[in-house]
């Protein structure tokens, strides 16, 4: 999968010396598909976990090994597998997996112990927190337009988690635990973005592979740590275990990196909100939460924001190019 999404960057019209190509379409239709695909992950989670148990670092660890299999797999049919001793890891590919591998094992435990739709909610400070330091750092500029898009996401995301306009929940000590997990995977899932956005001359299944086996470390670090109970688990927990490794695991993280390899900061983060909607509106539908009048209009704003980043800037197009090249050249740097 990853290695045929690669080969579809390989667009006709050159692109400056010593500057990767990239295929803005195939970056957009990666980020709606990964992005929809990881709404599924607080379903398929609960799914896969017994009752009172809290396993989302384990079921985050078997998630990143699917994947690196998964993906060595297609390196070693599509006979790139020689990309891998080939190309040099840097301390972007290493923490961009690790920062992962955490972010999702903290969201995953804290989908059980809050509300879904909260849960994500406070995810998804993570696309702010990598915009803002997408231009601290890597000096990526942001439109007005864009600058409204993402504004009018992060609203949006409120509203359809009822953090706004609505009666907070109840003080629970579970709960006050799962708001501030989900608070963490935001600030971690920021810093994975953010190293998406270097190295961007790596090939993306091979990126993917190295973002798995990172991430598996990362999570692996989690399971030491809190050492999960697993003694619960069925055979149709197991079930939905696998079906999350693939779907949340190989394709979702998958695209993911082809996404952040195609895409700048800005447009990567207002496109990711569409993970919200998928999750708050399966909360409501499986499990009954709370989807006031209010929730509706922060979903319709959330998929009118993730609209503005697609259309063409007004008399903007060379100076967004010119951009790209800036933030371009730091990518391709191998020692990031």
């Amino acid at each position: 999968m990853a290695a045929s999404l690669d080969a579809l960057t390989r667009v006709p019209s050159p692109a400056p010396a010593g500057e990767p190509q990239r295929n803005r379409r195939l970056g957009v239709v990666a980020i709606v598909v990964s992005a929809a695909t990881m709404g599924l992950a607080g379903l398929l989670g609960r799914l896969a976990t017994p009752s009172g148990a809290v396993i989302g670092e384990a079921l985050t660890l078997g998630r990143m090994l699917v994947g690196a299999v998964g993906v060595l797999a297609i390196l070693a049919v599509s006979r790139r597998f020689h990309l891998l001793r080939r190309t040099r890891l840097s301390w972007s590919v290493v923490l961009g997996g690790v920062f992962l591998g955490l972010s999702l094992a903290t969201y995953l435990s804290s989908t059980v112990l809050t509300d879904l739709g909260r849960a994500v909610a406070l995810h998804y400070l993570g696309p702010v927190v990598a915009t803002v330091l997408a231009r601290v750092l890597l000096k990526e500029r942001v439109s007005r337009a864009e600058t409204i898009s993402l504004a009018t996401s992060f609203v949006g995301m409120m509203l359809a988690a009822g953090l706004v306009g609505s009666s907070p929940l109840p003080g629970s000590q579970d709960q006050l635990a799962g708001d501030a997990l989900a608070a963490l995977s935001g600030v971690l899932y920021g810093a994975a973005l953010l190293c998406y956005r270097y190295r961007g001359d790596m090939p993306a299944d091979v990126r993917s592979f190295w973002n798995f086996v990172f991430g598996s470390l990362g999570a692996a670090g989690m399971v030491a740590l809190t050492r999960p109970d697993l003694s619960g688990m069925t055979a149709t927990h197991w079930l939905w275990a696998a079906v999350f490794f693939l779907v949340c695991g190989l394709v979702a993280l998958g695209l993911l990196v082809v996404a952040g390899k195609h895409l700048r900061a800005i447009e990567l983060s207002a496109m990711s909100f569409v993970e919200v909607v998928v999750a708050t509106l399966l909360g409501a539908a499986v499990y009954g939460e709370a989807l006031s009048v209010l929730a509706v209009a922060g979903i319709v704003l959330i998929l009118l924001a993730a609209v503005v980043p697609l259309l063409p800037a007004r008399g903007g197009a060379a100076g967004r190019r010119r951009s790209e090249r800036r933030a371009l050249r730091l990518e391709a740097s191998p020692t990031r």
